[in-house]
């Protein structure tokens, strides 16, 4: 479990703007290791995790839309059932609220990845130390 910085890249809800963004990631040579995107009225969050955050806002500056950065925990957790429930379980006793998450399992893989953006986040990894 660690601690991160997810950036978010506010975009507008219309077919060309996570193209336009991937490109600009992509040109500056930023890797996405994680992102999360939907759609929420006329403005989407696009939720990116990347190894240097700052390179990506600067390569997202151009594009002139509004960029946030938020600390979030990524947890790589053995690929079985049941772990999200312990996850929410134990932040739940705390009285710490999951804001969102997502998570990805690649095929025949053996663990996932879950981001988690939580209301304490110090709370939250207290709460999780040792988790397995």
């Amino acid at each position: 479990m660690r601690r991160t910085k997810q950036i978010t890249a506010w975009v507008e809800n219309r077919p060309t703007q996570l193209a336009r963004l991937a490109k600009a990631l992509a040109k500056a040579k930023i890797n996405i290791t994680a992102f999360a995107a939907y759609g929420a009225g006329s403005e989407s969050p696009v939720r990116l995790l990347v190894k240097n955050p700052a390179k990506a806002r600067k390569a997202i500056q151009p594009l002139g839309v509004r960029v946030t950065e938020e600390d979030v925990l990524r947890l790589t957790l053995p690929e079985k059932p049941g772990q999200l429930a312990a996850i929410a379980e134990r932040l739940a006793e705390q009285n710490i609220n999951i804001e969102y998450a997502y998570e990805t399992v690649a095929a025949r893989a053996k663990q996932a990845d879950l981001v988690l953006a939580v209301s304490d986040l110090a709370g939250a990894m207290k709460a999780l130390r040792g988790f397995h």
